[in-house]
């Protein structure tokens, strides 16, 4: 009789379910070595390769004022400066100056010939000779004519004092029937007919007066007309011998006058003079920064190489057409403190004071601004600096305001960061 197996259906598994619980197993060995082969680079590997920096400037944050400014763009104006310009046609006949001469209102810059106005003043002049004489030829002529009729009358004067004693007379006779009444009559006759006489002189010597008076002031003013447009020309004269009306600096010459003989046309420029020592400095500024501008403010100016103080005088508003339209300035004028030379036309950049804060962390303006995005400095603790967050306010000339991440007396690296900006912390040596 055969022995009956019993199977205990429990204790058997399929071969290939063996062999996924071994792989199941490999895998999680091979996962754990693999995190704790990255958990030793990174605490372990990196610690041993951390970035090390030998050459670094370092910077203490400090307390302090902050001068808020901005820029602008201007230009040097001189608005005392004059253009001197011909009043008459003529030619250049002596030049007396030079660009760059400094000059007072009594020195002769130049002198032009007027062909014209020398003979207007010849003209004049004999005008003025023969208008003088005419004046005593009337005065005397008159003189004649009234002493004639004041000797007339003195004349008919005495005849009438005679004729009327004869009036007398024969009045006398008639009435003592001496005489004939006709001769009284007659002897009327004759004191009526020289009275008579005598008003007609005296009519004609008061006419011969007011004709006197009026022919001499006729004439009178006829001197003085000619007088005056003598006065005239020799004003329009002096004219050619050219004076500048302000005391200053001769900015320019027209060419023309260096060579004797030049035509030269009425309102020609002849010379531009300007006063330098009264010039001063136009910025256009934007008016968002109008409230914070007031007159006796103070800027740095920048012309060339040339930098120097200067105070705002003036503010005011212009209009200023650019790419986006017609938009709104503030003009600012501002005049030199110390005394400079300027040229005229010649460009300026200002830095201009807007305001100030009180204690306010800062920091030297560098490089490590750009490099760290202005978002991250490195600060130092002991023999390592470690990358700190922060956040920087308004930057202002040379300071960078600070507004968080830092404190007063904290050192930063002020350097470049661009070799370790990745870094989390560098070790100093």
């Amino acid at each position: 009789m055969e022995q009956e197996r019993i199977i205990n259906i429990d204790n058997i598994g399929p071969a290939a379910s063996r062999k996924k619980k071994t792989a199941r197993i490999a895998t999680i060995v091979t996962v754990i070595l693999t995190v704790a082969a990255v958990y030793y680079f990174f605490n372990y590997k990196s610690t041993s390769e951390t970035v090390s920096i030998k050459s670094y400037t370092v910077s203490k944050v400090y307390s302090g004022e902050l001068v808020s400014t901005t820029e602008a763009s201007g230009t040097v104006v001189l608005p005392t400066q004059v253009t001197i310009v011909s009043t008459e046609d003529g030619y250049a006949d002596e030049l007396l100056t030079e660009e760059g001469a400094l000059i007072s209102t009594e020195d002769i810059l130049a002198i032009l010939d007027v062909p014209d106005l020398d003979d207007a003043y010849d003209v004049l002049t004999v005008s003025l000779k023969q208008a003088v004489i005419e004046l005593e030829s009337i005065e005397t002529d008159y003189q004649y004519q009234i002493r004639s009729i004041e000797l007339n009358l003195k004349r008919l004067e005495d005849d009438i004092q005679e004729a009327h004693e004869d009036v007398q007379s024969y009045k006398a006779l008639a009435e003592l029937k001496s005489s004939r009444e006709a001769d009284y009559e007659d002897a009327l006759d004759i004191l009526k007919t020289l009275n008579e006489k005598k008003e007609d002189y005296e009519i004609s010597l008061g006419e011969t007066r007011v004709k006197k008076g009026i022919a001499l002031r006729k004439q009178q003013a006829s001197i003085d007309q000619i007088r005056v447009n003598l006065e005239n020309t020799i004003e329009d004269i002096e004219k050619t011998r050219i004076k500048s009306p302000i005391a200053g600096e001769v900015l320019s010459i027209n060419e023309g006058l260096a060579i004797p003989g030049s035509s030269i046309e009425q309102t020609d420029a002849l010379f531009i003079v300007a006063d330098r020592t009264n010039s001063f400095i136009d910025f256009d500024v934007y008016e968002q920064y109008a409230n914070l501008l007031e007159t006796g403010g103070e800027m740095i100016v920048t012309i060339g190489s040339d930098t120097m103080k200067a105070k705002i005088v003036k503010i005011g508003k212009i209009a200023v057409m650019d790419s986006d339209g017609l938009s709104a300035m503030i003009s600012v004028r501002a005049k030199p403190i110390t005394e400079n030379s300027l040229t005229p036309g010649a460009s300026a950049v200002a830095s201009i004071t807007l305001g100030v804060k009180e204690n306010v962390l800062m920091l030297p303006r560098g490089s490590y601004l750009t490099t760290g995005s202005q978002k991250w400095v490195f600060k130092i603790e002991g023999n390592k600096a470690v990358k700190t967050e922060v956040t920087f306010g308004s930057i202002e000339g040379t300071e960078v305001e600070i507004l968080k991440g830092l404190s007063t007396g904290d050192e930063v690296i002020t350097s470049s960061y661009q070799n370790f900006i990745d870094e989390d912390q560098i070790e100093l040596k």
